[in-house]
């Protein structure tokens, strides 16, 4: 069944794209959920318009990624946070902390979720996180979790 994404669905495709799907995938979860409309002819205009609405906005958001590249690649970001005499956090950083962090860094505001750190950080130390700006554009960036002093 040829259908028009009207959002992004994980391993399928993305807003605007023309996809062929299972009969049943398609009423069962795809159209009911409004995830998906069928692909008329002007169904089908209305998908080339959405396609280059995105290619432009591809281009707009692929000049501010290598700007924020550029600015956090070799960066090196420091967040404070109590701990044990160990080194042993007494809780784990979270994404928030990592984005407030950056913004205060750099002044760039980024979502929680293009923060990837592959094990929780719990000790101090330098740890590597993983910003995920798009499809195709992701970096490493350093952060140093330091004790906080009293």
């Amino acid at each position: 069944m040829k259908l028009i994404l009207n959002s992004d669905v994980k391993s399928l495709g993305r807003k605007g794209d023309i996809v062929n799907v299972a009969k049943g995938y398609a009423r069962n979860y795809l159209l009911p959920k409004k995830l998906a409309i069928m692909a008329t002819t002007s169904n089908l205009e209305l998908a080339e318009k959405i396609q280059e609405k995105r290619k432009l906005q591809a281009e707009v958001n692929s000049e501010l990624a290598d700007s924020i590249t550029t600015a956090l690649a070799d960066a090196h970001i420091v967040i404070s946070q109590n701990s044990t005499d160990e080194g042993t956090l007494y809780a784990a950083i979270s994404n928030e902390q990592i984005v407030e962090a950056i913004e205060t860094f750099s002044g760039y505001k980024l979502e929680e979720s293009q923060i990837d750190t592959k094990d929780q950080v719990k000790e101090i130390g330098l740890h590597t996180v993983t910003v995920v700006l798009g499809p195709d554009t992701q970096f490493d960036t350093t952060l140093e979790v330091v004790p906080e002093t009293k």
